[in-house]
């Protein structure tokens, strides 16, 4: 219900911004579409001690990363635990090495390095489509 009265607003607040012809284009999963793709990579640590791949959500809806793949240059491929949410404005470390998961850090089990430096991280949803490539692509 909440959800349903901020695309409401959010209608009500383009309408008047861009007119009454223009926001006639405009529906409510345009407006949802454009506020829930913001997931970015936001860094990558090579340290052997201490590998991982940060990710933000820059947006305003919490992310479901069930089906969610991190993969390197190689294909080695992580994937997310069934049912993780990362809220709008936080982020998460998915460490290479072993750990036990919490909301903030995310770990992938692995006893090797898997980034190596200048490497290209991919983030892939369920549907198979890159969301996010770090370092982003030029």
């Amino acid at each position: 219900m909440r959800r349903l009265r901020l695309v409401q607003i959010l209608l009500l607040v383009a309408a008047l911004s861009i007119g009454p012809s223009a926001a006639e284009d405009i529906t409510p999963d345009d407006i949802m579409e454009e506020m829930g793709d913001a997931i970015v990579i936001t860094g990558i640590s090579v340290a052997v001690d201490d590998e991982w791949v940060e990710l933000t959500n820059a947006g305003m809806l919490s992310q479901e990363f069930t089906f969610w793949t991190l993969i390197d240059e190689k294909n080695n491929t992580y994937s997310f635990p069934e049912g993780f949410v990362l809220d709008p404005g936080a982020t998460v470390k998915v460490h290479t090495t072993l750990g036990n998961n919490t909301e903030t850090d995310l770990f992938w089990g692995r006893e090797d390095p898997v980034w190596d430096d200048g490497e290209v991280a991919t983030l892939i949803d369920a549907n198979g489509e890159i969301v996010a490539s770090y370092p982003p692509a030029s």
